[in-house]
């Protein structure tokens, strides 16, 4: 069976066009999913990357006879247990990407396929039984300490050390995620005109986690001196690499340190020149790389027997941010916060019944709203009770 046969991909298809265009124009008037959520970018992306990998599914001789004949069928437990399976060791991976294909998922990739499947199933009133799937912990956060002496050992090494492109650009990023805690799509939004290093200041922007509908929290605020040091050292490899291109300066504060090659809208390669605006996808990749080249250096440099054992720093902007107590740096982002759990202001649970949350989970518990996604109105009070209490622990 080919995906073209196939209508139960091609209806999946069709609904998560409907909760998550690609027409630009269309996407502010999207329509929620079933479970109540509006469907962010990411997510968007992950949606589509599942039903892509449906779509190989179809024509794969392990898979059931037939399974691409409806969505009932596709998504039975019978095709998802061998669809995971499959898809765990890398069988489905994007054929635009030849060096991964074959390689194995790793436990969040597949964590996102299982959590995709549960909520194509839910937009298609299929329901959709999926195994366990094992999450890695929150890596640890380094200590305040290890924080503290990490920031010096990094504004030394800016301030004086031999640097490439791409190590002075992790440097000046770590120093300023430290300083501000910001999220990465707002990271990589900065322009130079958002950084004053004489004055030590950087204008920072905030998103609350799932809620890109609701306004953004901005703040300026103060650079320590091994940040802005970082800053200006990676200003000098980033006015060479502007100066290579064509045409006015853009703008962005991070930008590429090599060229690369992309497939084009027609299928022929494209190469980017360095210079251009840093994207998410080959930041997080080149982030990544560099961070395990800094951890190197720093353990190197690190006296355990005085400072205690060395705790790798998180090798994701992510992790690193979770070192950062940002509600203590913007009190306007811990008021947002905790404005919108308030049920009074602004009700989330659902009246009626709740698709897959089974019939002997009890009501009113943190765990019913956590596991099974119930948005009853007993779940959620419990939940944002317990939300309230942790903010008030923390001071």
């Amino acid at each position: 069976m080919t995906e073209q046969d196939a209508p139960g991909v091609r209806r999946l298809e069709r609904l998560v066009e409907k909760v998550a265009p690609r027409d630009p124009a269309r996407w502010e008037a999207r329509p929620p999913l079933k479970r109540g959520r509006l469907v962010s970018r990411s997510r968007a992306d992950q949606l589509r990357a599942t039903v892509r990998q449906l779509g190989l599914a179809v024509r794969h001789e392990e898979m059931p006879e037939g399974c691409g004949q409806s969505v009932e069928a596709l998504l039975s437990p019978h095709s998802i247990d061998a669809f995971l399976e499959l898809a765990s060791g890398g069988t489905f991976r994007d054929p635009d990407k030849p060096a991964l294909l074959g390689k194995a998922l790793s436990w969040s990739s597949l964590a996102t396929l299982r959590d995709c499947l549960v909520i194509l199933g839910e937009e298609a009133d299929v329901e959709v039984v999926v195994p366990s799937v094992w999450r890695q912990p929150a890596g640890q956060v380094p200590s305040e300490k290890q924080a503290a002496a990490v920031y010096r050992r990094v504004a030394g090494m800016a301030a004086g050390a031999p640097l490439d492109p791409l190590l002075a650009r992790t440097v000046a990023v770590v120093g300023m995620i430290l300083d501000t805690g910001m999220q990465t799509g707002a990271l990589l939004s900065r322009q130079l005109s958002d950084v004053d290093l004489e004055a030590g200041t950087v204008r920072a922007v905030y998103r609350t986690q799932n809620a890109t509908h609701r306004p953004a929290v901005e703040a300026v605020l103060p650079l320590r001196e091994g940040a802005v040091v970082a800053v200006q050292r990676w200003l000098g490899f980033r006015r060479a690499l502007i100066d290579a291109l064509e045409g006015a300066d853009h703008g962005a504060l991070w930008v590429t340190v090599q060229a690369s090659t992309k497939p084009g809208a027609d299928g022929d390669p494209v190469t980017y020149e360095a210079g251009m605006p840093l994207g998410p996808n080959g930041f997080r990749a080149a982030h990544a790389s560099a961070m395990e080249q800094l951890n190197a250096v720093l353990a190197g440099r690190w006296d355990q027997s005085s400072q205690g054992p060395w705790l790798p720093l998180p090798l994701t902007p992510e992790g690193l941010r979770r070192a950062v107590d940002v509600e203590a740096l913007v009190p306007a982002l811990a008021e947002v916060r905790g404005r919108f759990d308030e049920p009074d202001q602004q009700p989330r649970w659902a009246d009626g019944p709740h698709a897959g949350v089974p019939s002997f989970a009890v009501h009113g518990r943190e765990s019913t709203y956590v596991n099974y996604r119930c948005r009853c109105k007993a779940c959620y009070l419990e939940m944002s009770a317990r939300n309230a209490a942790r903010r008030a622990a923390r001071g």
